[in-house]
């Protein structure tokens, strides 16, 4: 009898043991991904979950600063963040990364060279973030409402647009476009002079706008209702896509004179990261062929490999050139990280703080 009820509690017990390393096996398994809204749509997602049988957690964030500062406050709370090539140093200097190892990565051979040669996201030899697709912030607008645009940055600041105008609440973007504006020849790199001319750029846009946009959301309602009829917009493509399609509007896009500034978001594992195996599995993940064409097809941003060329929609690649970003044909600055990114932040509350 005693040793009927020692042997149920003994297998009681090893049940109990095992459902306890089942649970935290469970819960390693879970990759936790902070990132901008469309990086982690159920399409491709699900398709990662089935090959690797692990449970995507996904938190989305709408602005470049609010990034940073879940980033910085996540405790071990999240694996991977997107986030520009120009932001990378940022992230670095605040200790929040560790390096990527390539060797993890098997469809890293099927990047363009493009990408592969971004040499301000290495440093003391070693990758720390991997691009996974490219675009351009630039100027959406309501054909029907404004007519043709002319290609040049000017029209933000033209009166005749006032309160027809919305940016996005951005400060080093919003500091590279009034330097590309001002014909200035690197746009992360400033003189004090610079900075006082990019400052009053923006105050002048300022009394142009009709508001700030924060987040592709806020884009769609601002253009969607004519609320504003000529928008600066993070996801342009996208938006493109949803203005001509959902709500049948005439959509242009303007490819500026004075150039373009293009982003190249990537992944990047933070130091603290729980599963760094898990984060290298979906990296490499999003640079295969299944998921790149999905990307293209859902966002309408250029990939970084050749496998999705051909099903970018004809009306992207016409306005925005993201089958090939060797043929956009004005000048390209590549967005990267700025002589003083807190003074670009500082800047523009001041410029947001003038009445």
């Amino acid at each position: 009898m005693f040793k009927q009820k020692f042997f149920s509690l003994f297998l009681a017990i090893v049940f109990v043991a095992i459902s306890l390393l089942f649970s935290l096996a469970y819960a390693q398994e879970t990759l936790n991904i902070l990132c901008f809204q469309g990086y982690t749509e159920d399409v491709w997602v699900k398709e990662f979950e089935r090959l690797t049988g692990v449970k995507v957690n996904a938190t989305y964030s709408g602005m470049v600063e609010e990034m940073f500062t879940k980033a910085a406050a996540g405790g071990g709370q999240y694996d991977l963040v997107t986030i520009d090539c120009g932001s990378v140093q940022r992230y670095y200097e605040n200790n929040l990364l560790q390096p990527i190892d390539l060797s993890k990565i098997s469809n890293w051979e099927k990047v363009s060279q493009k990408f592969k040669d971004i040499d301000f996201t290495v440093f003391d030899g070693k990758p720390y973030h991997v691009s996974f697709v490219w675009g351009s912030n630039n100027v959406v607008y309501n054909k029907d409402a404004v007519g043709e645009l002319p290609t040049t940055w000017s029209v933000l600041w033209d009166p005749k647009y006032k309160g027809q105008v919305s940016i996005t609440d951005e400060a080093n973007n919003n500091v590279v476009v009034a330097a590309i504006a001002l014909g200035f020849p690197d746009p992360y790199n400033l003189t004090e002079d610079q900075f006082k001319q990019v400052k009053e750029k923006l105050i002048e846009i300022k009394r142009n706008l009709r508001t700030l946009t924060v987040g592709f959301d806020s884009e769609k309602s601002v253009l969607g209702s004519g609320e504003t009829n000529l928008s600066v917009s993070g996801y342009d493509s996208g938006l493109i896509l949803y203005l001509r399609d959902e709500l049948k509007m005439n959509v242009g896009r303007l490819t500026p004179k004075e150039g373009i500034y293009v982003w190249a978001d990537g992944w990047v594992i933070l130091k603290d990261s729980k599963n760094p195996d898990l984060a290298h599995k979906w990296i490499d993940f999003m640079l295969s062929d299944f998921a790149q064409k999905e990307l293209a097809k859902y966002m309408g941003f250029g990939a970084v490999t050749s496998a999705a060329k051909e099903v970018i929609d004809p009306d992207i690649v016409k306005m925005c050139n993201y089958d090939d970003i060797d043929n956009v044909p004005v000048p390209v600055f590549l967005m990267k990280s700025p002589e003083d990114f807190e003074a670009r932040v500082n800047l523009w509350n001041e410029v947001k703080a003038t009445q």
